[in-house]
């Protein structure tokens, strides 16, 4: 009778617990590093086993509820549930053998009386991009009243309901397996019924190997849940692109197989285009007669979702998304009087907020892996919408904790991690950001142990280049991935690849400074002569050199928009020692050259580097009216059409790309007037350029407290009011 009930209520199916999160549970503590009484446990010889979902539960009688909470880690995934209800997912990605605690206050989940926690956990067990292949297991506990009621190791039932297929294809190269479940009107009793008990099903539980565990260290995700609007019979849209785990309730009158499928494009018909990137965007259930709430265990990006299934056996009731986003980007505020570059801010805030979760994302959708390159852009943008450098810490740590990277050459550093590289590959010139970054990180953090820590890496990346250094001084034929960005520059990488040089000195600079190293300024000056000698064809620098006879020949006809800019933005030419050049790139290129194909002996550069370094490179030179339109013309598009910004220049790609969020460090720097910030010597540089603009204001956070910018230009006189934390000082430059 009761499960009767439950089927009325419309609680039933895999995912009937998965309703709207509870707000409190999200104020855990981020830095828990230990369990007081749980062990690492999985299924009995089970632990190398692809794609198992395995379905913990454990009744905790509460009597004042006030002071509850949970902590766990796993290997893979986990979603936890109490009495049904949607509480949290996780843990945070973290380096090969380690492993981050979440902790959740569960004060506002339990009621008085027996609850359910119900914990499901996936362990995946496939080299990917995104969660490491490495042996399954769950630690967790549960506290009431101070004291641990149930530890993993001693208490928590655990079954194989196997709801979920595990022989299915992956769902990318760098992710792991698609979803398909089947389910009937029972399958959620497990997590709701307190005398739930399927003894055939039940799993003999064995300790693992003890873990490495650290602390989360950034703030729980934002699980804001937005309904889709019905577009056609079966196609739903949201607003825009957005991230997290696709649900809908659904009633269905006879057998069922179910398929959500999605991309965040449509096609002419209004279909979402979900083989456009060559992944498998989709989420199958096969249904027995009854109503479900169904919701996808992993996070996808979509703007549009299809229900497919046969005719007349499906009613759809709503189709939603629960976000799995950052929800530490909202301090930093941004506006002025043109709203096309206030929309252009927010939804650049939407764009980091969907691709930073634990780190900086290359692509919430299509891999979720954190990327070297990426990260220099993206970290700028989270402090400056934070005022920490919580995630960037993360992000840097995840590469410094393993002693070494098997997968790969000795001294290289992976081109995103955490992830399996069991493929060998690697992009050589992408470990250099690595070094940028940290010395970036160091400004914005003050974090001096972290970069001592890095030395070794750092030094040992070093060492790995000096076998590629030729005569000249010029990294030459290095291995691998040699990759520019996604255009023709990444054609013209053969034998020495003059980008990639200019972006080495930047790297030997860059260790100079952090580690007091002058031998390596004198090596960065003498590759940036090398190019200028060899690269410059009277027009435009050349992308490469090719070896022949013994002697290296500069390609001068291989030139491309990106490698000016790469030799521009890494100090191997200047405005002042090539101004013809410096000129032609300036008024000749930028978005309006595709329109009239100015230079056509000069491939297009793409927004993955190029078109961002262009913007650095105007910053620079104090030319913010450029950047407004520039800006507008190049990225009002993609606001348009996603809400989010993309890979490319085109939607060839990923729609929405973490790094290109960067147009928020653009406008506050260059619009708003806060050139630079830092935080370690506590003081503002203001810089004021004309940018046709006649009012401006924006707060930027530094840990607690903010700063407060205000303008007016008015009859060529520009008003501004400051507003600083205590012990801040400013200066205009």
């Amino acid at each position: 009778m009761r499960r009767t009930i439950l089927f009325l209520l419309l609680l039933l199916g895999l995912g009937a617990h998965l309703e709207a999160a509870l707000p409190v549970v999200n104020r855990g503590s981020i830095d828990c590093t230990t369990f007081k009484k749980a062990v690492p446990v999985w299924a009995q010889g089970r632990e190398s086993e692809k794609c198992l979902m395995l379905f913990f539960r454990q009744v905790v009688w509460a009597g004042d509820t006030r002071g509850a909470k949970i902590r766990l880690t796993c290997s893979a995934d986990y979603r936890l549930t109490v009495n049904g209800k949607f509480v949290a997912h996780g843990p945070c990605v973290a380096a090969h053998g380690f492993y981050r605690i979440d902790e959740y206050d569960l004060s506002g989940a339990l009621r008085k009386g027996d609850n359910v926690v119900g914990i499901e956990v996936t362990g995946y067990n496939e080299p990917n991009y995104y969660l490491l292949a490495q042996p399954s297991f769950l630690q967790a506990e549960i506290e009431t009243d101070g004291k641990v009621c149930a530890a993993t190791g001693t208490d928590f039932e655990c079954y194989d309901l196997k709801l979920r297929k595990q022989n299915v294809e992956k769902f990318s190269f760098q992710r792991p397996s698609t979803e398909y479940y089947f389910l009937d009107a029972h399958s959620a009793d497990w997590a709701m019924d307190t005398h739930f008990k399927a003894d055939s099903c039940r799993v003999f539980l064995e300790p693992t190997a003890p873990k490495s565990l650290i602390g989360r260290g950034v703030p729980y995700p934002d699980y804001t849940v937005h309904e889709a609007v019905r577009t056609k019979d079966s196609v739903y849209k949201f607003k825009g692109n957005s991230t997290g785990f696709i649900g809908a309730r659904v009633t269905v009158s006879e057998p069922t197989t179910l398929v959500i499928r999605f991309d965040e494009l449509a096609d002419s018909t209004g279909h979402p285009t979900y083989t456009r990137l060559g992944v498998k965007p989709f989420v199958t259930w096969e249904l027995q007669p009854g109503t479900y709430d169904l919701e996808s265990f992993e996070p996808y990006t979509m703007q549009y979702a299809e229900i497919v299934t046969p005719k007349g056996s499906c009613k759809v009731e709503r189709v939603y998304m629960r976000d799995y986003c950052n929800s530490d980007v909202h301090r930093g505020q941004f506006n002025c009087d043109n709203s096309r570059l206030n929309r252009l801010f927010e939804v650049a805030r939407e764009t980091l907020r969907q691709s930073s979760l634990d780190i900086f994302m290359d692509c919430p959708s299509r891999e979720r892996a954190g990327w070297l390159c990426d990260s220099y852009f993206a970290a700028r943008v989270a402090f400056d919408l934070s005022g920490n450098t919580r995630l960037e810490h993360n992000f840097l740590q995840n590469f410094l904790l393993p002693r070494d990277f098997p997968d790969i050459d000795k001294g290289m550093l992976p081109m995103c991690y955490p992830s399996d590289h069991q493929n060998h590959n690697y992009i050589p010139n992408w470990a250099m950001f690595f070094v940028l970054e940290l010395e970036e990180y160091y400004q914005r953090s003050g974090d001096l142990q972290t970069v001592l820590q890095a030395r070794q890496k750092v030094y040992g990346l070093l060492d790995y280049f000096k076998p590629y250094i030729n005569s000249d001084g010029l990294l030459e034929k290095l291995p691998k991935w040699v990759f520019v960005e996604w255009s023709d520059a990444a054609k013209y990488v053969q034998d020495v690849n003059y980008p990639t040089n200019a972006l080495y000195a930047g790297m030997l600079d860059a260790a100079a400074r952090l580690y007091g190293d002058s031998q390596l300024h004198s090596q960065a000056e003498r590759v940036r002569e090398a190019i200028r000698k060899q690269a410059f064809n009277g027009q435009f620098f050349c992308d490469n050199a090719v070896r022949k006879g013994g002697r290296l020949v500069p390609q001068t006809a291989n030139t491309t928009e990106a490698c000016q800019y790469y030799l521009f933005y890494f100090g191997v030419a200047t405005p002042s020692t090539y101004p013809e050049l410096w000129k032609k790139l300036r008024d000749e290129f930028g978005p309006e050259r595709q329109q009239h194909n100015a230079y056509p002996q000069v491939s297009f550069a793409n927004a993955f580097i190029g078109n961002y370094l262009r913007l650095e490179l105007l910053s620079r030179e104090g030319l913010p009216r450029q950047l407004v339109s520039e800006t507008i013309a190049g990225y009002e598009k993609m606001a348009d059409l996603t809400g989010t910004l993309w890979e490319n220049m085109t939607p060839t790609a990923s729609c929405c790309h973490g790094f290109a969020s960067h147009l928020i460090h653009v406008y506050f720097r260059d619009l708003l007037g806060l050139y630079k910030i830092d935080p370690v010597r506590k003081v503002v540089t203001l810089r004021f350029v004309d940018s046709g603009l006649s009012h401006c204001k924006g707060v930027v956070p530094v840990g607690n407290e903010e700063i407060k910018l205000e303008w007016q230009f008015k009859n060529g006189k520009r008003d501004y009011k400051l507003s600083l934390p205590t012990g801040w000082t400013s200066r205009v430059i």
